[in-house]
Protein backbone atom coordinates (compact mmCIF):
# COMPACT_ATOMS: atom_id res chain seq x y z
CA UNK A 1 0.00 0.00 0.00
CA UNK A 2 1.18 3.49 -0.80
CA UNK A 3 1.81 5.64 2.24
CA UNK A 4 -0.72 8.08 0.73
CA UNK A 5 -3.50 5.54 1.32
CA UNK A 6 -2.53 4.38 4.82
CA UNK A 7 -5.24 5.82 7.14
CA UNK A 8 -2.95 6.46 10.15
CA UNK A 9 -0.73 8.76 8.04
CA UNK A 10 -2.04 12.31 7.56
CA UNK A 11 -0.08 14.41 5.08
CA UNK A 12 0.60 17.88 6.47
CA UNK A 13 2.92 19.30 3.82
CA UNK A 14 4.09 18.41 0.31
CA UNK A 15 6.74 20.49 -1.49
CA UNK A 16 9.43 19.84 -4.09
CA UNK A 17 11.83 19.16 -1.21
CA UNK A 18 9.88 17.16 1.34
CA UNK A 19 6.70 15.52 2.53
CA UNK A 20 5.63 15.83 6.17
CA UNK A 21 3.35 13.19 7.73
CA UNK A 22 1.54 13.16 11.06
CA UNK A 23 1.43 9.50 12.12
CA UNK A 24 -0.99 8.56 14.92
CA UNK A 25 -1.57 4.99 16.12
CA UNK A 26 -3.92 4.65 19.15
CA UNK A 27 -3.37 1.86 21.70
CA UNK A 28 -4.33 -1.53 20.32
CA UNK A 29 -4.36 -0.40 16.70
CA UNK A 30 -1.98 -1.05 13.84
CA UNK A 31 -1.29 0.50 10.47
CA UNK A 32 -1.98 -1.24 7.22
CA UNK A 33 1.24 -2.40 5.52
CA UNK A 34 2.67 0.66 3.76
CA UNK A 35 5.78 1.43 1.71
CA UNK A 36 8.54 3.89 2.48
CA UNK A 37 10.18 4.84 -0.82
CA UNK A 38 12.22 7.86 0.28
CA UNK A 39 14.73 8.54 3.04
CA UNK A 40 12.79 9.55 6.15
CA UNK A 41 13.49 11.25 9.49
CA UNK A 42 11.01 10.59 12.30
CA UNK A 43 10.47 12.68 15.47
CA UNK A 44 8.48 10.87 18.17
CA UNK A 45 6.02 13.07 20.08
CA UNK A 46 3.73 10.43 21.60
CA UNK A 47 5.57 7.42 22.96
CA UNK A 48 3.39 4.31 22.58
CA UNK A 49 4.88 0.79 22.56
CA UNK A 50 5.56 -0.38 19.04
CA UNK A 51 5.80 -3.74 17.37
CA UNK A 52 7.37 -2.90 14.00
CA UNK A 53 7.51 -5.24 11.03
CA UNK A 54 9.75 -4.48 8.06
CA UNK A 55 9.17 -6.53 4.91
CA UNK A 56 7.03 -8.91 7.03
CA UNK A 57 9.84 -9.52 9.55
CA UNK A 58 9.78 -8.20 13.10
CA UNK A 59 12.40 -5.50 13.57
CA UNK A 60 12.82 -5.92 17.35
CA UNK A 61 10.90 -6.77 20.49
CA UNK A 62 8.01 -4.35 21.20
CA UNK A 63 9.44 -1.31 22.95
CA UNK A 64 8.40 2.18 24.01
CA UNK A 65 9.59 5.11 21.92
CA UNK A 66 10.77 8.06 24.00
CA UNK A 67 9.27 11.45 23.25
CA UNK A 68 11.73 13.59 21.34
CA UNK A 69 13.71 10.66 19.97
CA UNK A 70 14.70 10.85 16.29
CA UNK A 71 15.09 7.95 13.86
CA UNK A 72 16.61 8.32 10.39
CA UNK A 73 16.16 5.56 7.78
CA UNK A 74 17.36 5.29 4.18
CA UNK A 75 14.81 3.96 1.68
CA UNK A 76 15.49 5.79 -1.58
CA UNK A 77 16.54 3.08 -4.02
CA UNK A 78 15.62 0.37 -1.49
CA UNK A 79 11.92 0.72 -0.65
CA UNK A 80 10.59 -1.24 2.32
CA UNK A 81 7.12 -2.22 3.53
CA UNK A 82 6.25 -1.54 7.16
CA UNK A 83 3.47 -2.41 9.56
CA UNK A 84 3.35 -0.62 12.92
CA UNK A 85 1.32 -1.99 15.84
CA UNK A 86 0.87 -0.09 19.09
CA UNK A 87 0.73 -2.70 21.85
CA UNK A 88 0.98 -0.14 24.67
CA UNK A 89 -1.59 1.86 26.63
CA UNK A 90 -0.66 5.33 25.32
CA UNK A 91 -1.03 6.79 21.86
CA UNK A 92 1.93 6.67 19.48
CA UNK A 93 2.39 9.85 17.47
CA UNK A 94 5.24 11.03 15.31
CA UNK A 95 6.16 13.40 12.52
CA UNK A 96 7.81 11.78 9.52
CA UNK A 97 9.79 14.00 7.13
CA UNK A 98 10.60 12.48 3.74
CA UNK A 99 13.39 13.82 1.53
CA UNK A 100 11.93 13.76 -1.98
CA UNK A 101 15.27 13.56 -3.81
CA UNK A 102 15.83 10.43 -5.88
CA UNK A 103 19.60 10.69 -5.27
CA UNK A 104 22.48 13.11 -5.61
CA UNK A 105 22.07 14.58 -2.13
CA UNK A 106 24.36 17.63 -1.77
CA UNK A 107 27.02 17.61 0.89
CA UNK A 108 26.42 20.45 3.31
CA UNK A 109 28.48 21.22 6.40
CA UNK A 110 26.34 21.80 9.51
CA UNK A 111 25.90 25.36 10.71
CA UNK A 112 26.94 26.38 14.20
CA UNK A 113 24.86 28.51 16.55
CA UNK A 114 24.51 28.89 20.32
CA UNK A 115 22.28 26.17 21.76
CA UNK A 116 22.30 24.00 18.63
CA UNK A 117 24.09 20.70 18.10
CA UNK A 118 23.98 18.02 15.42
CA UNK A 119 21.86 15.13 16.67
CA UNK A 120 21.97 12.96 13.53
CA UNK A 121 23.46 13.28 10.08
CA UNK A 122 22.81 11.16 6.99
CA UNK A 123 23.00 11.47 3.21
CA UNK A 124 19.52 13.07 3.18
CA UNK A 125 19.24 14.96 6.49
CA UNK A 126 21.00 16.99 9.13
CA UNK A 127 19.01 16.87 12.38
CA UNK A 128 19.73 19.51 15.03
CA UNK A 129 18.93 19.46 18.73
CA UNK A 130 18.11 23.02 19.79
CA UNK A 131 18.10 24.04 23.48
CA UNK A 132 17.70 27.75 24.26
CA UNK A 133 17.83 28.92 27.87
CA UNK A 134 15.05 31.19 29.10
CA UNK A 135 16.03 34.82 28.65
CA UNK A 136 18.79 34.11 26.16
CA UNK A 137 19.06 36.44 23.16
CA UNK A 138 17.87 35.82 19.63
CA UNK A 139 20.00 33.34 17.68
CA UNK A 140 20.39 33.15 13.92
CA UNK A 141 20.26 29.85 11.99
CA UNK A 142 21.51 29.56 8.43
CA UNK A 143 20.09 26.41 6.84
CA UNK A 144 20.91 25.55 3.23
CA UNK A 145 18.10 23.00 2.92
CA UNK A 146 14.37 23.14 3.60
CA UNK A 147 13.79 22.66 7.33
CA UNK A 148 10.99 21.59 9.66
CA UNK A 149 11.07 22.79 13.29
CA UNK A 150 9.24 20.69 15.92
CA UNK A 151 8.71 22.06 19.45
CA UNK A 152 9.30 19.67 22.35
CA UNK A 153 9.03 22.14 25.25
CA UNK A 154 8.84 25.86 25.99
CA UNK A 155 7.66 28.70 23.74
CA UNK A 156 9.69 29.65 20.69
CA UNK A 157 9.35 32.72 18.50
CA UNK A 158 10.45 32.69 14.88
CA UNK A 159 11.24 36.22 13.69
CA UNK A 160 9.34 37.50 10.68
CA UNK A 161 10.77 36.61 7.28
CA UNK A 162 10.54 38.95 4.31
CA UNK A 163 8.29 41.41 6.14
CA UNK A 164 5.96 38.76 7.59
CA UNK A 165 4.88 38.84 11.22
CA UNK A 166 6.77 36.77 13.78
CA UNK A 167 5.41 33.28 14.48
CA UNK A 168 5.11 32.05 18.07
CA UNK A 169 5.10 28.32 18.82
CA UNK A 170 3.86 27.81 22.40
CA UNK A 171 2.81 24.15 22.41
CA UNK A 172 4.51 20.79 22.44
CA UNK A 173 4.23 19.16 19.03
CA UNK A 174 3.76 22.34 17.01
CA UNK A 175 5.78 22.56 13.82
CA UNK A 176 6.93 25.18 11.35
CA UNK A 177 8.39 24.72 7.83
CA UNK A 178 11.14 26.92 6.39
CA UNK A 179 12.24 27.05 2.74
CA UNK A 180 15.79 26.26 1.64
CA UNK A 181 18.46 28.98 1.92
CA UNK A 182 16.29 30.89 4.39
CA UNK A 183 18.17 32.27 7.42
CA UNK A 184 15.89 32.54 10.42
CA UNK A 185 16.05 33.91 13.95
CA UNK A 186 14.78 32.11 17.06
CA UNK A 187 14.05 33.57 20.51
CA UNK A 188 12.89 31.74 23.67
CA UNK A 189 9.78 33.37 25.17
CA UNK A 190 8.80 33.30 28.83
CA UNK A 191 10.41 31.74 31.88
CA UNK A 192 11.00 28.22 30.51
CA UNK A 193 13.84 26.85 28.43
CA UNK A 194 13.02 25.89 24.85
CA UNK A 195 13.75 22.48 23.35
CA UNK A 196 13.18 21.89 19.66
CA UNK A 197 14.25 19.57 16.87
CA UNK A 198 15.17 20.95 13.45
CA UNK A 199 15.17 18.52 10.52
CA UNK A 200 17.06 19.95 7.56
CA UNK A 201 16.45 18.24 4.23
CA UNK A 202 19.50 18.06 1.97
Amino acid sequence: MSINSEPHHKRLLYTNDLRLWDVTVPPGQSTMPFRHEYDVATVVIGDGTLNIQRNAEQVSAPSPNARGSVIVAEHTGAAATYRIENTGTTEYRAFEVENMREGGWPSSPPFTAPGSSVLKESRAFTVYDVVLKAGSPEVMHNHTGATVIVILSGTLEQAGIGGTDPVRLPQFGQWLPLPRFQPHALTPIGSSDVHAIEIEVR
